[in-house]
């Protein structure tokens, strides 16, 4: 985030300001949260100081801080090519709950991708997803999710723990630990949840928007 508002500045010649953050999604977890903490500082110090800066000049500052940080300002339903930064907005997904859940740490992300061997990468099938997406076949989406890093987390007992409650589908978050289940209906996640929590287990129910940030 200070990162993020200093490069702003740098670019705008704006003033510094004072930023609070009340952080909601959990650090080193494979969810983004500090990616999402610098979208915000930048989409945030934007309509503070009302530069008129782009979308587009915003996602150049963005990548810059992070690969997804430009995913994390457009928001929304996207193929992401290049390192990240190159986005393609597709039909948003139909309605289904997420259940996020978290149990345990992690090293960094730079030394999970050191201990990944050029064998252990996995290839989905992206363009039969991007398909799936435009068409709002859900089912065909969860068909092909994919993770190179679950052979680092074969061992973690978050993956059973999340199958045991019979989502549509389950992965892991990004480089881990987090992981992420989907299910057809409210009810579902919430039991899901319920289980999850009297584990200790952190857990978040969340929907899918078609945009990114939200200014109250």
């Amino acid at each position: 985030a200070a990162r993020a508002a200093r490069l702003f500045c740098e670019k705008t010649g704006a003033e510094g300001c004072k930023i609070k953050i009340e952080k909601r999604i959990p650090a080193a977890a494979g969810l983004g949260g500090g990616s999402a903490d610098a979208a915000a500082v930048l989409a945030g110090l934007n309509r503070l100081y009302k530069t008129g800066i782009s979308e587009t000049e915003l996602c150049e500052i963005a990548v810059k801080i992070g690969a997804d940080v430009p995913f994390l300002i457009a928001g929304g339903t996207a193929r992401a090519r290049g390192i990240g930064e190159k986005l393609t907005p597709l039909t948003p997904l139909k309605d289904c709950c997420f259940l996020i859940a978290k149990a345990e740490e992690k090293p960094s992300t730079a030394e999970m991708f050191s201990r990944l061997d050029s064998t252990d990468y996995i290839k989905p099938d992206i363009e039969k997803t991007v398909n799936a997406v435009n068409r709002g076949d859900l089912n065909g989406v969860l068909e092909n999710l994919g993770n190179s890093f679950e052979i680092l987390w074969s061992k973690s007992p978050l993956k059973e723990m999340l199958s045991s409650t019979h989502p549509a589908a389950c992965s892991l978050s990004g480089s881990g630990p987090a992981r992420f289940a989907v299910y057809g209906d409210l009810n579902a996640a919430l039991r899901a949840r319920d289980k999850l929590s009297a584990k200790g287990v952190f857990c978040e129910i969340c929907k899918p928007l078609n945009k990114s940030l939200i200014f109250e």
